[in-house]
């Protein structure tokens, strides 16, 4: 009998809001060779699609995302003694490939943590621009519990988001960060305590009103992560540049006439 293979990651549009669900819910959501490959898919959509304003990522069933998948690397090991680095090699160049081109595409990269996120997951979670959680999300890095060193972005989006010495201690010592920690130090933007079914709605809801201003919002979202490693003065004149560019759109044109009621609407 022919079965149809799993969708690794499902995705829904919905005016231009795509979510992406990590849909390995047997396996925790963890990323093996497949599951980084479809990460990577999704990753040249998004990077192909100018009218995808956001991405909502999520987990189906209880964990958002548990990282490596611990089975694969196992497997791995029983190979060969070289067979491990190759395979850690292998899904880091494509799970850094696409998060690479999530974050540089220009969508708002927006987290619906509804549970927790380990390794790769939870260096997602922090590197989303907005991450919404469930009391239950608790962040693990996992990295030194193997032996490992971190990747998938952590050692840039954490300090940024929680200073160096937090996220070196958190790194070390493989300790859980809870929903509430993770939202004291800024890396949730709020905790949501609603069943999933809910929680996915009101994530979906809420990014729908953030992305309601258009093209303003790639501008926005990219200037706020370019500012802090660029000089001030360089910083005001892309300013000046991304107002000047959106100034003469229909969306602009449109807003000042709501507000002026009619007149400046160029009618």
């Amino acid at each position: 009998m022919n079965m149809t293979p799993a969708i690794l990651i499902e995705e829904s549009l919905d005016n231009r809001l795509l979510t992406a669900t990590f849909n390995r819910p047997d396996k925790a959501n963890s990323i093996d060779r497949e599951m980084a490959n479809a990460l990577q898919a999704l990753a040249e959509r998004v990077e192909q699609s100018p009218h995808i304003d956001a991405v909502i990522f999520t987990g189906s069933g209880r964990i958002f995302c548990a990282g490596g998948d611990i089975s694969a690397f196992g497997q791995a090991l029983r190979q060969s003694p070289g067979a491990l680095p190759e395979l850690l090699n292998e899904l880091a160049t494509t799970v850094h490939g696409a998060l690479l081109r999530l974050v540089e595409a220009g969508p708002l990269l927006v987290g619906a943590i509804n549970g927790p996120a380990t390794g790769a997951g939870m260096a997602l979670a922090c590197a989303c621009d907005i991450a919404y959680a469930r009391p239950g999300a608790v962040l693990r890095a996992g990295f030194s519990r193997l032996g490992l060193s971190p990747d998938s972005g952590s050692t840039h989006f954490l300090p940024r988001a929680i200073g160096y010495k937090r996220a070196l201690e958190f790194l070390l010592s493989g300790a859980p960060m809870s929903a509430l920690q993770a939202h004291e130090f800024g890396i949730y933007s709020e905790l949501l305590d609603l069943d999933q079914d809910a929680f996915s709605d009101e994530v979906h809801n809420r990014t729908l009103q953030l992305i309601a201003s258009g093209a303003a919002v790639r501008a926005t979202r990219n200037l706020l992560r370019a500012s802090p490693d660029t000089p001030l003065e360089q910083q005001l004149d892309v300013e000046r540049k991304r107002l000047v560019d959106l100034a003469g759109t229909p969306d602009v044109i449109a807003g000042i006439g709501r507000l002026l009621g009619g007149a400046g609407s160029g009618q």
